[in-house]
């Protein structure tokens, strides 16, 4: 049971310490734009490839 206890405090120590990391969520929130704003820059070059090859075709 004690070693039970330390694990569950142990796992709320890690949540906490995560909570407390200067700017934690802003830099998250910063890489996740940055991944949609690369995601969005692919398909923004798919569709104009797909775009030219439509006007070779005709």
């Amino acid at each position: 049971m004690e070693e039970q206890n330390k694990n569950v405090t142990d796992e709320q120590l890690s949540d906490d310490q995560l909570k407390d990391v200067a700017g934690g969520n802003k830099l998250q929130e910063q890489r996740l734009e940055h991944l949609d704003n690369q995601s969005k820059s692919v398909k923004d070059v798919q569709a104009e490839r797909l775009d030219q090859l439509d006007q070779r075709s005709k």
